[in-house]
């Protein structure tokens, strides 16, 4: 009993360590954007840059466009609802599904739900009363996108079912040319500026160390290619990963009445629990009928994820008292001491992507599913063999191996037709992760190191947004034909930028991660609390740039 009291103290004394830190952040956050307001906005400056319109006319080509945005995810999505406000409408968008949503759309396995909650995870500008989970699911987040879509009026603008096949800047015209293609019919556009809103997690990544995938006779698929054709009732599953969607699709498996359910680990995740819960409907009524209590909640939630930058970037205190946290869970939910080791990671909490679930621990000591930690050797047509020589005969394989995080399969050809492929061959870097050098009128949303490992995406994605609206607004303002981000501000940049990296838990923390390239470096992350970034992208800083009239 007195064991018991003392460790309920020690969470007592942790959870008040957490909100002295949370006041901390939030005292800070706040006095950063007073100041940048009082800079940069007061005195009328903000609703000036409100009532800006882009006076851009083509009066060339009906196939040239002020811009072309590839993607109808929140980067596409929201790029082309800000065009529209800022009076542009000759663009264009390119999705190679034929709805939009982007990787929401994709992926559609059982269980696909998002792990930021929901008031966080969706435009500023566009709250909606109606979610009915406070962590919401992958069919509701679709649909909220295509709801965007048309209170926006973007639809119109959206070629479906179309591949871009590649990006060529064309020098002497000054205009990027996009060749297209849809049902076999090839298609080329011009535009002015690209903007690139394929994001990260576009493209499924299967292990490419593994012999013998095509000798498999049974069925198989990825996660982000989900076949519902398949039936799992009375079948050996074998789900291959532990990450992000594994930790979803497992439990939803499971119930399926399955014979046996096989996991292969190759290394552990720190899992904490998901607080969720149905939303009533008279909070939905009151979020409808008062927006400014949904605001509020919006901002409470962002300056709790936002303090867990404390314990990934800068490592204190909160990094003792998330790592306690996570043990104590993990000691709470696996009895068995043995069982236990296998699922502690050797890692700090944080090194890989934060994971958020209540059905994972529970979900393996179920009868019907066994937890293999052996690595994979081999794959057979109805079997898998691990290292130790074991043969696991499997009906089914599942691959929850993530995505494709390091390559870009685009080809894109810049100035003197140099390609971004060789830009990025020793290491994938961009200019505040939207532009880089050889490339001009380029831009990248949620390009590399902007995805974030403690916070909302979208809160990045409206950044970079305004950054290119700035950009626009400049070049439309000074009669320019074209920027391009000088190297030397490239490299600087990202030198300063991989040096703050270092000091991370995603560096430091003892694990490789989809985060780093082979060669180490972290390639995806943003190093610091996501309100410098939005003070960082408030202006378009062109002397960092050559401007070509």
């Amino acid at each position: 009993m007195v064991l018991s009291l003392f460790l309920r103290l020690d969470i007592l004394l942790l959870l008040l360590g957490f909100q002295i830190v949370l006041c901390t952040t939030l005292l800070v956050g706040v006095m950063g954007q007073f100041f940048h307001w009082l800079i940069y906005d007061s005195f009328g400056r903000a609703s000036k840059r409100a009532k800006r319109k882009i006076k851009w006319i083509n009066n060339q080509r009906d196939d040239e466009y002020y811009a072309i945005i590839i993607g109808t995810g929140f980067s596409g999505l929201g790029m082309a609802i800000k065009l529209n406000e800022l009076g542009m409408d000759n663009y264009i968008l390119i999705e190679r599904h034929g709805h939009v949503g982007g990787t929401w759309y994709a992926n559609k396995y059982p269980g696909c739900a998002c792990d930021v909650p929901s008031n966080l995870y969706s435009y500023s500008f566009e709250p909606n009363p109606k979610w009915s989970h406070y962590f919401s699911r992958q069919p509701e987040i679709a649909q909220y996108l295509e709801h965007c879509a048309d209170k926006y009026d973007v639809r119109r603008h959206i070629h479906f079912n179309t591949t871009v096949s590649q990006l060529k800047w064309i020098e002497e015209r000054q205009l990027w040319q996009v060749k297209t293609k849809s049902n076999d019919v090839e298609r080329i556009f011009y535009a002015r500026s690209v903007v690139l809103g394929t994001g990260i997690l576009s493209n499924a990544a299967y292990p490419n160390d593994i012999p013998g995938i095509d000798t498999f006779e049974g069925q198989m698929c990825h996660t982000a290619e989900w076949d519902k054709s398949i039936n799992f009732k009375n079948k050996r599953v074998a789900v291959v990963g532990t990450g992000a969607s594994a930790i979803q699709v497992v439990p939803e498996i499971q119930k399926m009445n399955v014979s046996q359910l096989l996991v292969f680990q190759r290394t552990p995740p720190w899992i904490i629990p998901r607080v969720d819960r149905t939303i009533t409907q008279w909070e939905k009524d009151l979020l409808a009928r008062f927006p400014i209590v949904q605001k509020l909640i919006r901002l409470f939630i962002y300056w709790i994820t936002e303090s867990v930058a404390l314990s990934f970037v800068y490592r204190w205190p909160l990094k003792i008292i998330n790592e306690k946290l996570v043990k104590f869970n993990l000691e709470r939910q696996i009895g068995d001491e043995k069982f236990r080791t296998k699922l502690t990671p050797t890692w700090e909490f944080g090194c890989k992507r934060m994971l958020i679930t209540n059905d994972w621990y529970p979900t393996l000591q179920k009868p019907n599913v066994q937890l293999v930690t052996n690595r994979i050797r081999e794959i057979k047509s109805h079997s898998i063999i691990t290292q130790d020589g074991t043969e696991h005969p499997v009906d089914i394989i599942i691959w929850s191996t993530g995505f494709q995080a390091q390559e870009f399969p685009l080809p894109v050809y810049g100035l003197n037709g140099y390609s971004l492929a060789e830009q990025w061959s020793q290491t994938i870097q961009a200019y505040r992760g939207v532009t880089v050098p050889n490339f001009p009128n380029f831009f990248i949303l949620l390009g590399p190191n902007t995805a974030l490992g403690h916070n909302s995406v979208v809160i990045m994605i409206e950044s970079q947004i305004n950054y290119v609206a700035e950009a626009f607004f400049y070049m439309d303002e000074n009669n320019l034909r074209s920027i391009e981000i000088k190297e030397d501000v490239h490299v600087e940049y990202n030198q300063n930028l991989q040096s703050k990296l270092k000091r991370t838990v995603w560096q430091k923390g003892g694990c490789h991660s989809w985060y780093q390239d082979a060669k180490g470096n972290n390639t995806s992350l943003w190093p610091d609390f996501t309100w410098s970034y939005i003070l960082l992208m408030k202006n378009f800083d062109y002397k960092s740039y050559f401007l070509k009239s």
